[in-house]
């Protein structure tokens, strides 16, 4: 799983249980540290002590990369040609179709896939029931482990030891002898070709001693270890030597099926290289070159083996000197194997994790970088919040501030409305008597002249602006001329006269109170003067010298008669007449005349 940056491979066998840490530092996978416990063959509850041994490692309830025996894993291998339009996956599953229908069951399944040569694509099927899977995983749970991959062991046994192989394009055969059964993976640097398994192993040694000799199985394999041999005329060679020809025949076997899937000469193999506790018999290794005519070496003698005891560099370049060093790969080879997979770092990759396991793997792998995520996206979204608070509070101030201050201005607008209202409603109103100050000093100097001018005979009754005297039509209509109405004079009582046209009256409903009343003059300029008076001299003699003697004033600038009419004497009581006869009083004739007089202003 590439997502991971370290991992444990936990190889849990029959006879020990081995753990190692690998690191990947800038992409390259370092041992960091390395683990084993030896179980019990009779006796003894191997869970209890692996949980207790776990723990001792800090590896309970963690993740760890473990294995599927490969003899509980079908391995099915293919070879693509170059006209061959399908993927690797695509020709698998349709050959996982077929297992499928033969085994009655939906087997999982996954693929690894190599280009062997340029147009030539190799790949290797592993399949297993889900039952197998389910009860793998569910021997985990008593002693506290957690799955971080599922990797079939043939698969594991490749991934640790083809990264060491000298030649990248020999084909090597690699063999794990087990206590129970041995593990065996054919392939190069580039990738795997064929995997199987068989169950024998180092306890069919182990049991075909304690026979010979009569002693429990533990004191059998102290014994296997320390005498054992296959070597003809060695101790124990008798009971060891039949398993050894039993065991090859199996390896033998194969061999066979793997040439039957690759024949020809690229396909051969180069070397043999054994692991595991059951390759430690003596006589074992020469026993294969023997029958197998090829070079046989030991996992911890490969380049780079050396290295793994002191948790550097993993690769073929290692110089490490094995002769100070501890030699280790031949035993941990199966847990290096794991976490490489697991890693995604080894030449072949195939998981039979399900997928809802390897997604809760992401998931812990992940917690501690979501949850810093979660908490460092909580503080900014905190920090932000509180800053459009902030901002947000300071926005509401500047604009509460402006709200009063517009308040403020449309208060001040109104005021600045009703003073400008109240001034121009003044202006209006003072306007007349603004006229009638500026105009007291011509009205003075208009009587002036009149007085000068006027015969002594005659004299004035009324001296008035020609708007207040002449009614003004609305709209400059010409006004109608109101009908004379004799009315009695001022100056002559008794005496009756024509009355003046009065001023326009303004529009209103018969019988409200405003239609009685005059409407008030438009403002004068005073300019224009009407003079009524009245005369004796019916031929208006008099009248018309003092409009000749107006005439001669500077300011004046027209004057003109606009009418004139007959006074009647009074009707007065028979009392009055006698009495005005007793003294010889005669009421005369008299005539009114209206003088329209024109100034200019000062």
């Amino acid at each position: 799983m590439s997502h991971l940056k370290q991992i444990v491979g936990l190889d849990i066998g029959a006879r020990n249980a081995r753990a190692v840490w690998v690191q990947l530092r800038g992409g390259v996978p370092r041992v960091t540290r390395l683990a084993q416990m030896a179980l019990p063959l009779e006796g003894g509850d191997a869970p209890a002590l692996l949980r207790s041994w776990l723990g001792q490692l800090g590896l309970l309830k963690k993740f760890a990369a473990v294995q599927l025996p490969g003899t509980q894993v079908v391995f099915q291998p293919g070879r693509l040609s170059t006209d061959d339009p399908r993927t690797p996956r695509q020709a698998a599953a349709m050959e996982l179709t077929t297992f499928n229908e033969m085994a009655g069951d939906t087997m999982a399944s996954d693929v690894t896939a190599h280009e062997w040569r340029p147009g030539t694509r190799i790949y290797v099927m592993g399949m297993a029931r889900p039952a197998v899977i389910t009860e793998a995983l569910a021997g985990l749970e008593p002693i506290g482990i957690r799955p971080a991959d599922l990797v079939p062991a043939p698969v594991a046994l490749f991934n640790a030891l083809a990264p060491m192989t000298l030649d990248a394009s020999g084909v090597g055969l690699f063999v794990n002898i087990g206590h129970n059964q041995t593990e065996l993976a054919i392939g190069s640097a580039r990738g795997l070709l064929f995997a199987r398994a068989f169950p024998m192993g180092g306890r069919q040694f182990t049991e075909a001693v304690a026979r010979l000799a009569g002693i429990t199985l533990t004191q059998a394999d102290k014994q296997k270890q320390q005498e054992g041999t296959i070597e003809p005329g060695g101790p124990l060679a008798e009971a060891l030597r039949p398993l050894a020809e039993r065991w090859y025949g199996q390896l033998s076997a194969c061999l066979s099926a793997y040439r039957g899937s690759f024949n020809g000469e690229q396909f051969g193999i180069v070397r043999v290289v054994l692991s595991g506790g059951g390759a430690q018999l003596r006589g074992l290794r020469g026993y294969v070159q023997e029958r197998t005519g090829l070079p046989v070496v030991m996992a911890d003698e490969l380049p780079g083996a050396a290295a793994l005891a002191w948790g550097t560099r993993i690769g073929r370049g290692d110089a490490t000197d094995a002769r100070t060093s501890r030699p280790t790969l031949g035993h941990f080879d199966l847990a290096l194997g794991l976490a490489r997979a697991a890693l995604e770092v080894g030449p072949a990759t195939i998981s039979l994790l399900p997928e809802m396991l390897r997604g809760e793997v992401i998931f812990r792998e992940k917690k501690p970088y979501l949850l810093a995520a979660s908490i460092m996206g909580a503080l900014t979204l905190g920090v932000i919040t509180a800053s459009m608070v902030v901002s947000l509070r300071g926005e509401t101030a500047k604009l509460d501030e402006e709200r009063r201050e517009l308040r403020r201005r449309e208060k001040m607008d109104k005021s600045i409305t009703a003073i400008r209202e109240r001034g121009e409603l003044l202006r209006q109103r003072s306007a007349p008597l603004r006229k009638l100050l500026l105009g007291g000093p011509v009205m003075r100097e208009v009587i002036s002249l009149v007085a000068n001018a006027i015969s002594p005979d005659d004299w004035i009754s009324m001296i008035c602006e020609e708007t207040s005297y002449t009614p003004q039509a609305a709209g400059g209509e010409k006004p109608a001329q109101p009908r004379p109405a004799p009315q009695a004079s001022f100056f002559v009582p008794g005496f009756r006269s024509v009355t003046r046209p009065a001023a326009g009256k303004a529009a209103a409903e018969p019988g409200s109170l405003l239609a009685s009343l005059t409407p008030a003059p438009k403002p004068s300029d005073f300019t224009v003067f009407i003079i009524e008076g009245y005369t004796p001299d019916m031929g208006l003699v008099s009248v018309k010298a003092m409009i000749q003697r107006l005439k001669t004033a500077a300011r004046v600038r027209q004057v003109d008669l606009l009418s004139d009419d007959r006074v009647l004497p009074p009707t007065l009581p028979e009392e009055l007449r006698e009495l005005l006869r007793n003294q010889n009083v005669v009421l005369p004739h008299m005539r009114r005349c209206v003088i329209r007089l024109e100034v200019s202003l000062p």
